[in-house]
């Protein structure tokens, strides 16, 4: 669940059976949360939790002062990042894993994932909307991801809501799904019934897959 604002909702979220929290460090979004907000919400989480923080652009030294001061265990990029630049986050913090995030759409700029398949962890496919990095609750064309040939875990995101996400699941098969404002009454403000319900899906399809 990305876009975590609030205590409550990251309990919540908890305690329907989420595995990771992100939070988004980019100034701009209207789902933005202070390193301390994070830290504090991070202090309050039981064990094994992931938590990731989003950033777009930031520098190695502003990704390092954030990842110490919130307590996060993945990065997540979202911007123009070099495949260097994933490398140096990746030497630098041993703890953290690290996820390239890649936009796909009409219009979108070409994809070279093999580039960054060496250095990081994972990759998030999210909707392409120009103009914009992310969040913005639509999405793309599933069947383009088979074409991409991308050998490392891949979590789907852009637009998964309670509806579709079994759809997205079926087509897809990835190892996670990134939800945000689908499950959302505004944005940064969870909506709790949304929640249960779309996880209550995902537990369904994945145990038909097995």
């Amino acid at each position: 669940m990305c876009g975590t604002t609030r205590a409550g909702d990251a309990q919540a979220a908890v305690h329907a059976g989420i595995d990771a929290l992100g939070f988004i460090f980019v100034k701009t979004s209207p789902r933005y949360i202070s390193p301390q907000q994070a830290a504090d919400i991070i202090a309050g989480l039981p064990p094994f939790i992931s938590t990731v923080g989003v950033f777009v652009n930031s520098s190695l030294a502003d990704i390092q002062r954030i990842v110490g001061q919130s307590g996060l265990t993945q990065v997540q990029l979202h911007g123009d990042e070099s495949s260097q630049l994933c490398l140096d986050v990746k030497i630098w913090s041993k703890s953290c894993s690290v996820c390239k995030a890649f936009r796909i759409g009409e219009g979108s700029p070409p994809l070279n994932i093999r580039k960054y398949s060496r250095v990081v962890d994972s990759v998030l496919f999210d909707t392409f909307t120009k103009g914009r990095e992310g969040g913005t609750g639509k999405c793309f064309n599933w069947e383009l991801i088979a074409s991409l040939q991308c050998d490392k875990p891949i979590i789907l995101a852009g637009g998964l809501n309670p509806d579709n996400v079994t759809a997205a699941i079926q087509k897809v098969a990835p190892y996670a799904i990134d939800v945000n404002s689908g499950i959302e009454e505004a944005p940064g403000k969870k909506d709790h019934t949304k929640l249960y319900e779309l996880v209550r899906q995902v537990r369904a399809v994945d145990a038909a897959l097995v």
